[in-house]
């Protein structure tokens, strides 16, 4: 049996491992462990005490561009997740062709 393709093949499974762990890492710190980008009773009390017309148009310039830097963010993690998802559909292609090759020589070899 050839152990240099068996080693080849874990290998990539770490790796393909150690990404996908690195990426749940991004995902946790950008969407849950990051402070939430606007709160409706924040929102409501700043809108109670602000008094100036200014001062509600400066917080809604600065709540859309906090929605704006939302949309963009979860842009970006999307691409992440689609290329990710694409890069793993070929690994498990090519690692279940490397299986079932060596396979194949275990089988003739015996």
């Amino acid at each position: 049996m050839k152990s240099k393709r068996l080693r080849r093949l874990q290998v990539g499974t770490l790796g393909v491992m150690f990404v996908y762990m690195l990426m749940l890492g991004y995902f946790l710190h950008t969407i849950v462990i990051s402070t939430p980008m606007w709160s409706q009773p924040m929102a409501e009390r700043r809108i109670e005490s602000d008094k100036t017309v200014q001062d509600l148009q400066f917080d809604l310039r600065d709540a859309a561009q906090n929605f704006s830097h939302a949309l963009h963010v979860k842009n970006e993690l999307l691409l992440i997740y689609f290329g990710s998802t694409v890069g793993m559909i070929g690994f498990l292609g090519w690692s279940t062709f490397m299986i079932f090759r060596i396979k194949r020589e275990v089988d003739h070899a015996a």
